[in-house]
């Protein structure tokens, strides 16, 4: 039943992947319930919230690495005070100030399975992000993962370069993710840095994502367009707990963040018949 009650959720302050699947989702069933929803998350994740939320506030947080739902040196109280004293937000007894916490057992809590907040008990409620009939630009696109967090998991570039050619010089490939943490290779289009809304729909529009577990890979999912992955155990939270759309994935961890062009190839091209 909605209240007259208002809603601020944020400040988001983790990993891409996390606001995907342990916050925002709850944050959009949670609003159901209020006649008003302010969410205070970075720009860029402005139009995850575009379908529910009254009021979207831009805050970039400062502090060390993100790692899951928090960023390490960061107080999310502290810092949703913050933004509701310098936007002048007007809170009262109707006032429901709700900041990122772990929401059941992420990533193992499956998406139907309710979870306590407050008083309520809520199942998280998923959007499907791009344009339905987006123009297909592109035949593949790669997020070529280049954090300094467990740098030893990113691919270098010869493997992208040797995967590029196997899927066959005359395929159209882009690379997609920021220039801050993702790597472009020779022979593919730049797409690094563009607004969530645009990668969403140049997702949509592709034939596969592919890439090592990562926010972008996870956000493929929410797009609904085939992706592989490439990683080490947890399959469970690609193809199951985070799949609310039943996305096709093929998640490869046999040899884990290492894993060879040539093994991801085979296993795509079997995967898909060709």
């Amino acid at each position: 039943m909605m209240s007259d009650g208002h809603l601020i959720a944020g400040p988001w302050v983790g990993e891409f992947g996390w606001e995907l699947y342990a916050w925002q989702g709850y944050v959009r069933a949670l609003s159901r319930s209020f006649s008003k929803t302010t969410v205070i998350s970075r720009p860029n994740s402005q139009y995850l919230y575009e379908d529910f939320a009254d009021r979207f506030i831009p805050y970039t947080p400062t502090g060390g690495h993100p790692d899951a739902f928090l960023m390490h040196g960061v107080d999310m109280n502290t810092s949703l005070r913050e933004v509701v004293q310098e936007n002048q937000i007007q809170t009262g007894p109707h006032t429901t100030l709700f900041t990122p916490r772990r929401l059941g057992n992420p990533p193992y809590t499956h998406y139907t399975t309710p979870v306590e907040v407050g008083t309520f008990a809520i199942v998280p409620e998923y959007h499907m992000y791009g344009t339905k009939n987006a123009i297909v630009e592109f035949d593949y696109l790669f997020h070529i993962r280049n954090r300094d967090m467990r740098a030893e998991d990113n691919w270098d570039k010869e493997k992208w370069s040797v995967l590029r050619d196997l899927l066959g010089a005359n395929k159209k490939i882009g690379c997609i993710g920021t220039t801050s943490q993702s790597g472009l290779v020779e022979g593919t289009t730049d797409l690094r840095d563009m607004s969530l809304e645009e990668v969403c729909n140049t997702i949509k529009g592709c034939r596969a994502v592919f890439g090592p577990s990562s926010g972008p890979m996870h956000l493929t999912s929410l797009c609904g367009v085939p992706h592989v992955v490439w990683s080490v155990k947890d399959q469970v939270r690609y193809t199951e707990n985070w799949n609310p759309f039943n996305t096709p994935i093929l998640y490869l961890n046999e040899q884990g963040w290492r894993a060879t062009p040539q093994f991801i190839y085979d296993k795509y091209q079997a995967w898909t018949g060709a």
